[in-house]
Parts: structure tokens; sequence; C-alpha cells
């Protein structure tokens, strides 16, 4: 008997692919019925799966496949999906059983499920399943015809399935070996020998094509988190009783494949509050003027080494004194500080744990809840969060990531004998400060920046850097920016650009607000990288 567990990851990973191009297709059916494109996509994706389950020993699953493909070979044969039927909420309660059965096998537990309402649902739609079994060869037969059709169209080279964790191994290697590379290339500075000169050059030129490549290896479409969203937004907007034309653009648009996990339940969060919070009722968007149907955008766009991942809506939008409001409510600021407050200063109150603009808890929440959640992962992963809203027109939130969290550009800096790395993407200036220039505001260090007032921070002072006191009044100071806000970080001295492979932190020191990971010097030191969001 063979051995399929050694299989297993295999068919969790292609299921998962085949189930997110079902969903995907039968909502192009729902708003495109005639669409032979989806129904045959859809068609060979479900046929798949039964293969893969009854390979797999997953009788369960593989009868519920079977059930489903009966329906689509009648709909491919010329049967009709007539607008306002069933057809596709019964299919997509089927795509819903075989969900639960790919990650029952990822989770190595069974949940019982009963399909007996479903199956019978299946019956009213097609009463006469013996007449429409397909066979085996009929399939396989119209499978050749498709991809000698699709083969004429484009030719696409050979591809092989490769599992996150090997490229990551394969990048950890290539890493060291920059690592190696850049010692080298210290050695090389030192010693005027014209064929160390030579290799070093070589070596340096390969290392960096080698590093490129591999992080070519782990870009993927937004396309990968962003095909499971429409499904999401259509269940949404059917329990909410609300009209919602979801549009999607950038999918094409690469971002790391690490960033693209990490960001998918923030993206969930924000596409949930705004057809759950954002989006009206048509009752309520007619007496505002409005269409009956609300708009929701999901896109994502490349912007330098970023990608600005964008859910815009064109629902109610915030109230910015009914925020406050809640926020004093909560105890969360004071009615002082409200009263003190910029639109911008309110919209970063959404970060705050516990604020929800919603009176009725539901499990579609309201804008606060969950948004502490985004901001947090997002800062994680080195990026940044731009809201913009108006009351009734609509609110937009930004995601902005990098491209990659494996390799940044730096600025490194130097406070007495340690060594510091600055994300250069949140450099905006670096500025001479002396005696003159700072000011104490409120029992804070200030400085005067372009007929400004910037906080300072001094680096010597946040990690007790011990040293002469003496330099602790003047300084290089470089300007950085966070959230659309500037402040000033002195330091002694400075080292100057680097491309740096950033390496996360464990034990004590993991978690730490203050940094964002470390890297590891041409020498063989050790530097830490700042978050500068993390210092304020």
């Amino acid at each position: 008997m063979v051995d399929v567990s050694k299989y297993k990851e295999l068919f969790i990973n292609e299921s998962r692919e085949h189930l997110q191009c079902i969903s995907r297709n039968l909502l192009t059916l729902e708003k495109e019925p005639e669409s032979t494109a989806a129904i045959n996509e859809t068609f060979r994706s479900v046929h798949t799966l039964k293969g893969m389950a009854a390979t797999m020993g997953c009788p369960d699953m593989e009868e519920l496949s079977h059930e489903m493909e009966n329906v689509l070979a009648v709909l491919r044969k010329g049967g009709k999906i007539e607008k306002g039927t069933e057809t596709i909420d019964v299919l997509l309660e089927c795509l819903s059983g075989l969900e639960t059965f790919v990650e029952d096998v990822a989770s190595g537990k069974t949940v019982e499920q009963d399909f007996t309402a479903l199956y019978k649902k299946l019956d009213y739609i097609l009463p006469r399943r013996e007449a429409v079994d397909v066979s085996i060869s009929t399939v396989r037969a119209e499978e050749k015809r498709e991809r000698e059709e699709a083969g004429r169209e484009e030719k696409v080279g050979p591809a092989i399935r490769i599992g996150i964790e090997k490229i990551q191994a394969l990048q950890n290697l290539v890493e060291e070996l920059s690592i190696a590379k850049m010692r080298l290339l210290q050695i090389a500075s030192k010693h005027a020998i014209p064929e160390l000169n030579e290799i070093t050059a070589t070596t340096h030129r390969l290392t960096s094509e080698l590093l490129d490549r591999v992080m070519e290896m782990r870009m993927f479409p937004v396309a990968y988190i962003f095909d499971r969203f429409p499904r999401t937004v259509r269940d949404l907007s059917m329990k909410t009783g609300k009209e919602v034309d979801f549009e999607i653009s950038g999918k094409e648009i690469e971002l790391d494949r690490l960033v693209l996990d990490e960001i998918n339940d923030a993206v969930m969060h924000l596409l949930r509050n705004a057809v759950g919070h954002g989006i009206e009722k048509p009752v309520d968007r007619k007496k505002a003027g409005k269409k009956d149907t609300g708009k929701v955008i999901l896109s994502a766009r490349r912007e330098g080494n970023n990608v600005v991942i964008s859910v815009e809506d064109d629902g109610r939008g915030m109230d910015i004194e009914e925020i406050k409001k809640i926020a004093v409510e909560r105890k969360i600021i004071t009615k002082e500080e409200a009263s003190r407050m910029s639109d911008g200063d309110v919209y970063e109150l959404l970060g705050a744990s516990g604020l929800s603009t919603t009176k009725k808890i539901t499990d579609v929440s309201g804008r606060g809840v969950g948004f502490d959640v985004v901001k947090s992962k997002v800062k994680s992963l080195g990026g940044s969060v731009r809201i913009s809203t108006e009351k009734g027109r609509g609110t937009n939130v930004e995601l902005r990531l990098p491209l990659t969290t494996a390799i940044i550009q730096s600025l490194l800096v130097g406070v007495e004998k340690e060594i510091y790395a600055i994300p250069l993407d949140s450099v905006r200036e670096i500025v001479a400060v002396g005696k003159k220039d700072l000011k104490t505001v409120e029992g804070k260090e200030m400085f005067g920046y372009r007929e400004h007032v910037l906080p300072l921070l001094r680096l010597k002072s946040i990690f007790a850097v011990p040293g002469n006191k003496d330099k602790d009044r003047i300084g290089p100071v470089v300007v950085v920016e966070r959230d659309e806000k500037l402040f000033g970080v002195m330091v002694d001295t400075l080292l100057g650009q680097q491309e740096i492979i950033v390496k996360p932190l464990e034990g004590m020191l993991k978690g730490r607000k203050e940094f964002a990971g470390a890297t590891i010097l041409g020498d063989g030191s050790v530097a830490f990288i700042l978050d500068v969001g993390g210092m304020v």
C-alpha cells in the first residue's frame, strides 16, 4: 500500500489553489452566467479535487466533489444559470464544504459534517444525476483539447513547486555568503593586491546577482491574497443586507510572500469594516442622494521600494467628533486632549485597543475593532498606515509596505562605539543642530527645522550608551518620518549608506519596540536596526 501521508503538504497547497480558482470563477458566473471560460475552469478544478481526494483517501470529499462536478457538467453542455436562482449559492455551499475537508487534513482534526440538506439542494438542481455522469476519458479528452488550444496561443516554460521554507533556507545561505563577501571586501580594501581585487569584484557581482534571484523567488503577485476576498465581500454584503460593487486592481503587483501572508488578516479587517460599517444600506444611501449600490475598491500599486495596498469605500465616512467622544468615554483621552486634536491625531486613535464606533457588537465589526491589530501588524513589517475620510463621502485606508523585509537600504550611524542602522525609507534629511537650535517645550527637548519645531530623540539617552557627556548637547540629527510625522534622532557620527540583511531578534530582545531587527556588518559585528516609529 502506498503511503500517501508524505504527499499531505502537496495535497493541501494544491487543493487551496483549486478552491481559490473555484471561488473566483463561481463569483464570475454569478455576474456573467454565459461565461464558458469560468464554467470550464471551475469544472476542471472540481474534477482535479475529486481525483486528489480519492488518492488521499478522503471519500466524503470525493463524493461532494463528484456531486458538484455533475452540476457543472450540465452547465458545460448548455445548461443555463439564471440570475436570481440558487444554483451559485448551492455551489458556493459545496465549496465551503470542500474547504472544510481540506483544512481538516491540514490541521489533522476531523469535523463531522452533515450534507443531507446540501445533497437535497443538489438533487433539486439536478434531479437526474445518472444521466450526466462524466467519464474520466471524456474529461481527459476535453482537457487535452483545451491545453492544445492554450498552447497555440502562449508558450509557457516548465514550472516546479517549491515550498517557501526551502526558499527561506536557500536565502539564509545566500545571506551568510553576502556577509562573508562584505568581510572579503573590507580585507581587499586594506591590501593593494590586484588578483585579490579582481576575485573580490567577481565574488561581489555574483553574490549580489544570486541574492537578487533568490529574492525574486520570494515575490508573489498580490493576487495570491486578493483572490480570496471577492467571496468574503459577497457573503458580508448578503449578511448585512447591503448592495456592494467590489472592484480589484493591481493584482499583478508583486510583494514578498512572507509579507503577503502577514497582511492577509489586516486586509480582511479593512474589508469587513468597509462593508459592515462604511457602506450604508440601500434605503440610507437613497436618503443621502447616493446610488443604492455602494462601492468598495481594493487596489495595489508600486511606489519606489514600497507597495501601497488601499481599501476605499464610498460609504458614510468617519465622524471625527464622534470618535473623539467615544475615546473620551472609554478614557483613552481626556476632554482637554480631544479639544486640541487635529484630524490626523484623531485617526491615530483608531489604533487604540478597545476603540469602536459601533454601538452593537456583531461578527461584522465596527471600524475601530481590529484596527489596532492592523496598525501594529503593518508597523511590525516596517510599513505605515494612512487614513483619509470625509463624512458622508467615504474612507480610504492605505497600507504602505516594503517590497521585502529581508533586505533594506539603511543609513549607518554611530553613537560612541555603538553602530545602529536606520531604514533609509524613513530618512528625510540630515541636518546640523547646535545648542542655539535646541528648545524645551512642556519638558520635552525640541529643535527648529524649516519653520517647524520637531521633537528630538537622543540615541545615547534612549539606549544609555556610556561615553563623553560633553557631546550630549550637539551632533548631527537625522530627520525621520513615521506615519506622516517628523522628528529628529541625534547621533554622534554618520557612517554612510549600506544595503543590509535583516535578521529577526530572538530571546530577551524579541518584541523590543525600538528595534526592527539586527544585521551583521562586514567586520562580523552586530548592529541593531531601529524602528523609528517605536522610539517615539
